[in-house]
């Protein structure tokens, strides 16, 4: 008899356990959003609901909260990066904007609840993608060919990949393998160049095409006619900024020569004048 009112206190107790079940983000582009919510039933004696986050040392940091009594708050340092997107004691669910590396970490929701305690659950989330691109080009001199260079970077997670989509008026004369180094936060910059041969006053472009084939591929278009720097190759060569320069100083100086000549006739010309005559005896 008393092993029977032992099972049954035990089932009993089984069947009024509350369980939460929770869904989420696990892996997100950098720049986008993250969505997390929870839910637990049965939601009986939940006085307050908790977001927060841990970090690699184990820290834990809240997010926001909500409960009957307070409404939604959000911590300070949140504020316009995490949101409610519902709120209620048995269901919540929370926004992360404008994702960055700062962001990747484990999203805990927890019930507070009374008698019980608390009850959790966490999920991880990672952030991949690229959050910033460089790119140049260069005009080169060498001998009578001119050649068009081109410069492409990108930091990411994980490395990004670099390819080159090209004008088909347009022949290739040099072109690096992609190169990368880590960073101290953990991504990856990524860099490659090509140089161009092309006819004269030539003013194509060329793509920089990122992480090409994947959901997170990304493009940048770099126009030849926006030049950055102007080299010489041959020692022979003189770059057209030199020319520009050196056409510039010689109208400079012909028409300071032409306003000091005229000044110096003007002064000529008064002295003249301001001599008296002599008188006739």
């Amino acid at each position: 008899m008393l092993l029977l009112l032992c099972l049954t206190l035990l089932t009993a107790a089984q069947g009024s356990a509350s369980k939460v079940s929770g869904s989420g983000s696990t892996e997100v582009q950098f720049g986008g959003e993250a969505h997390f919510e929870c839910t637990v039933d049965p939601a009986k004696g939940v006085r307050q609901v908790t977001w927060q986050r841990s970090f690699k040392d184990e820290s834990i940091e809240n997010l926001a909260t909500f409960s009957s009594r307070f409404g939604q708050e959000v911590n300070a340092a949140y504020q316009g990066k995490v949101e409610f997107t519902r709120a209620a004691l048995n269901s919540t669910s929370i926004r992360l904007r404008s994702v960055s590396w700062e962001d990747e970490s484990c999203y805990i929701c927890l019930f507070n609840m009374y008698p019980d305690g608390s009850k959790r659950k966490h999920t991880c989330l990672t952030v991949t993608g690229v959050s910033s691109v460089n790119t140049s080009t260069a005009l080169l001199q060498k001998e009578e060919e001119e050649l068009h260079a081109f410069s492409c970077s990108a930091t990411g997670k994980p490395a990004p990949s670099i390819h080159w989509e090209l004008p088909p008026d347009a022949a290739v004369d040099n072109q690096t393998e992609t190169t990368t180094s880590r960073n101290s936060d953990g991504t990856f910059t990524s860099s490659r160049s090509v140089t161009l041969r092309a006819p004269p006053v030539w003013s194509g472009m060329v793509d920089c095409v990122l992480n090409q084939g994947t959901s997170g591929e990304r493009r940048r278009r770099i126009r030849s006619g926006n030049l950055e720097e102007i080299t010489k190759e041959s020692s022979g060569s003189v770059s057209r900024s030199h020319l520009v320069v050196i056409a510039t100083a010689s109208c400079l100086a012909l028409c300071l020569g032409a306003v000091a000549a005229a000044a110096a006739l003007r002064c000529k010309s008064r002295s003249k004048m301001a001599t008296p005559m002599a008188e006739e005896v």
